[in-house]
């Protein structure tokens, strides 16, 4: 009795040949070095105007704008402007979708931090916005304006948790640094 009726051999053995031959195929992949070019960044692109903080019965310090320290890329650009809009339309839970998905592109950037830091408190959430603003703070070092205004957020976040003793440091440290510019 033989296991394979002699009808079926060649045809297992040429499965056989093609199975050895896919297996001995060398598979060629791309050097490691090859990489895609980086993107293209625009050399004019205008500093984005800073977010309003809508909130109801708080006097709002004027915005100043922070000096711009490195050219933003378009994608970041155009994510604050939209979340400049949502949050002028009132859809705060859309701004801070926005904002988010820029600090995914630069989660560097102290403006964009203190910009959803805002967003937060203007949401409810003083405590995430309180750490958000000393998140933009460790990101802004030399910066004294930008560290200003993410003290004035951190005095108005204490003061949201009742917190008036640390409010009243924050500020301090606020006019302090407003000082040096």
């Amino acid at each position: 009795m033989t296991l394979i009726k002699w009808y079926r051999a060649p045809i297992l053995s040429a499965g056989l040949v093609l199975l050895i031959q896919g297996c001995s195929t060398p598979v060629h992949y791309p050097p490691r070095d090859t990489r895609l070019p980086p993107p293209v960044i625009e050399q004019s692109v205008p500093a984005p105007a800073p977010l309003p903080t809508p909130q109801v019965g708080m006097p709002q310090p004027v915005p100043v704008p922070p000096p711009v320290t490195k050219e933003q890329s378009p994608a970041v650009v155009a994510l604050l402007g939209t979340a400049e809009q949502q949050a002028n339309a009132g859809d705060l839970e859309a701004a801070s979708a926005s904002l988010e998905r820029a600090i995914r592109i630069d989660p560097r950037n102290a403006l964009l931090w203190h910009h959803l830091a805002t967003v937060r408190l203007s949401q409810g959430d003083a405590p995430a916005a309180e750490q958000l603003a000393v998140k933009s703070n460790s990101l802004a070092p030399g910066n004294t304006v930008q560290q200003s205004r993410n003290w004035q957020l951190i005095a108005r976040a204490r003061r949201a948790q009742n917190n008036e003793k640390g409010a009243v440091v924050a500020d301090q440290r606020a006019r302090e640094l407003a000082e040096r510019q």
